[in-house]
């Protein structure tokens, strides 16, 4: 029996494959991982007859493989792996102007675009910050890091560093942050600061949040009419963004990733 003929057999239907194997993964999943792309242009990409599985080319980007199963993967022809990575993490300070998304229609400078360049293939970050916004960002290749520092139950703490376009005096700031520990309601959403405090010359409010809400830090001082001027974030979980600088990449060591992971 052929590779194309034995692919054909085991996987006739995206229901052939039983979801008690662990290791499978839908095609656009493998393409995702191994090329690093988006799930949309992994999708296209499958559509458009561009992904072959062991000599037959594959049109069904739900169609589920085992690792076993797959003996040559490839896309437009070239080979791509399906050995498993080893898992890394890596810190980026994400510049102001810089896009959090794999792929913009509209808008070049996204932080896809960096990792494809850099060479990060089958990486994804933690951590979406806003377009104007600044700071740390996680890079990593290790799904099970990526659902543990997002996942809401998890609560992992946040750090930001946020510089308003004015500060109100010692005591009303003091009972704003109070506020905001107490959290308010904006637009249905209940928003939350776990800390909060001034510090710095000149003074911005240091504040550490648990949740991931869109736009939350602006969206809390928005609720008292204090619009943020510059957004920088310095810490998610244990990590630090220390004295890095802007646009920069570096690979976080074994002690700090293995902090991250013993959450």
């Amino acid at each position: 029996m052929t590779d194309a003929e034995s692919t054909k057999q085991a996987h006739g239907s995206p229901d052939a494959r039983s979801p008690a194997d662990a290791d499978a993964k839908k095609l656009l999943q493998w393409i995702q991982q191994q090329a690093g792309v988006s799930r949309r242009k992994a999708e296209e990409l499958i559509d458009a007859g561009e992904v072959a599985v062991n000599g037959t080319v594959i049109g069904q980007p739900f169609e589920v493989f085992a690792r076993d199963d797959i003996r040559r993967l490839t896309l437009r022809g070239h080979p791509l792996s399906v050995d498993p990575p080893e898992p890394r993490v890596y810190r980026y300070h994400k510049p102001a102007g810089v896009l959090c998304s794999h792929d913009d229609p509209f808008y070049g400078n996204t932080v896809g675009r960096i990792l494809r360049t850099e060479g990060f293939i089958g990486y994804t970050w933690i951590g979406r910050l806003d377009q104007d916004s600044e700071g740390l960002l996680l890079l990593t290749n290790d799904g099970s890091l990526v659902h543990t520092l997002t996942h809401p139950r998890y609560q992992v703490e946040k750090v930001y560093r946020v510089w308003l376009a004015r500060m109100p005096k010692a005591p009303q700031m003091a009972r704003i942050l109070s506020r905001m520990k107490d959290g308010i309601v904006d637009d249905g959403d209940t928003l939350r600061a776990l800390d909060g405090r001034v510090e710095g010359r000149p003074p911005h409010v240091r504040l550490t949040l648990t949740e991931g809400k869109k736009h939350e830090v602006k969206r809390l001082f928005a609720h008292f009419d204090l619009p943020v001027k510059r957004l920088l974030r310095i810490s998610i979980a244990s990590a630090n963004l220390g004295n890095l600088r802007p646009g920069r990449i570096e690979r976080l060591g074994e002690d700090e990733t293995a902090r991250l992971r013993a959450r």
